[in-house]
């Protein structure tokens, strides 16, 4: 089993629903370093999936390439498309659903960072979308940039006038591009989340429910909270990761996909880390569930390009095909 841990690395205030379009905080970032002693202990080769807000800050930008380099790690790409240039008015509230933007202020956008990225050096190859919202639009202009894996897909989630990711595949797959949450021919690798459905068909299940706004919005909060089990160690507890994880493995889980924000390592970043004390317990709790890992199976960490260009392979390809 392949391991990808992914961090947004991104901007201050997301949590408390803070759209501002420029000026925006980036202190967090200088807190990375922390993650170390647990990255190096267990041989974590981590993707930094970063926002435009914080790759055309010169003074973050030696910090996360040296930490790529101590960690073998690699530096992606995370749109956040509200306050990543350039800006256009449009008739609806932030954050605006990438599939009521016009495809050219897309792809602008996302030439605004890739260019900020390549400052660094660096020509990104993965991909997170901000806020899951990846639909058809977004991933168009994704597979004309060229890229070699997304992974934008939230598996028993539903957000704001984004697709609807009740009903996902949990392992990696290639979409068709017209729904990217349906297996199909793209070129492009999508690494979901790994979060499990307590039944392998109860995805499929709440999505076949049509009804009023009102149930549909139970239905997805019941899908988040209490009939999944996300294997991301900010959402849960330690011993329902090490659920999550065995159960990935039991129905056939090839790769692990965990993710965090950057965020969440300085105290205030988000609502579960409010002091030092918090944040010094998330460590801990991603050193022990490194290590259980490492003592329960037999995986290697690897990071989303590398994962990509794994599963680019004919033979590979085939077997997720089909």
């Amino acid at each position: 089993m392949k391991l990808v841990v992914t961090i947004d690395v991104e901007e201050e205030g997301l949590f408390s629903n803070s759209y501002a379009a420029r000026d925006v905080p980036v202190e967090n970032v200088q807190a990375l370093p922390c993650l170390n002693r647990v990255f190096q202990r267990w041989n974590i080769h981590p993707t930094l999936l970063v926002t435009h807000a914080v790759a055309s800050n010169k003074n973050l930008q030696g910090l996360l390439v040296n930490l790529c380099d101590t960690w073998h790690g690699e530096i992606g790409a995370h749109l956040h498309h509200w306050n990543t240039p350039p800006f256009e008015e449009l008739p609806y509230p932030q954050p605006v659903p990438s599939e009521l933007m016009p495809e050219h202020l897309l792809t602008a956008k996302l030439q605004t960072l890739l260019e900020s990225i390549r400052e660094m050096g660096i020509v990104a190859t993965s991909f997170r979308m901000g806020r899951f919202n990846l639909g058809p639009k977004m991933f168009s202009v994704l597979r004309k940039a060229g890229m070699l894996v997304d992974s934008s897909i939230a598996p028993m989630r539903r957000y704001y006038g984004g697709p609807d990711h009740l009903s996902v595949p949990i392992d990696p797959y290639f979409p068709d591009p017209s729904d990217p949450r349906r297996p199909g021919n793209s070129e492009i690798l999508e690494a979901p989340l790994t979060i499990l459905p307590v039944t392998s068909t109860l995805g499929s299940v709440l999505d076949s429910i049509k009804t009023n706004a009102r149930i549909e919005r139970r239905i997805s909060w019941m899908a988040a909270n209490l009939l999944s089990l996300p294997a991301q160690p900010l959402w849960t507890g330690l011993n329902r990761l090490k659920l999550a994880v065995r159960l990935h493995k039991m129905r056939g889980g090839r790769v692990l996909t965990v993710f965090f924000h950057s965020s969440e390592l300085i105290p205030g970043g988000c609502p579960q880390h409010r002091t030092t004390e918090d944040v010094d317990r998330f460590l801990d709790k991603l050193d022990r569930f490194f290590a259980w890992l490492h003592q329960t199976y037999s995986l290697e960490s690897i990071t989303l390009s590398e994962l990509g260009r794994l599963f680019a392979s004919p033979r590979a390809r085939d077997i997720v095909e089909h």
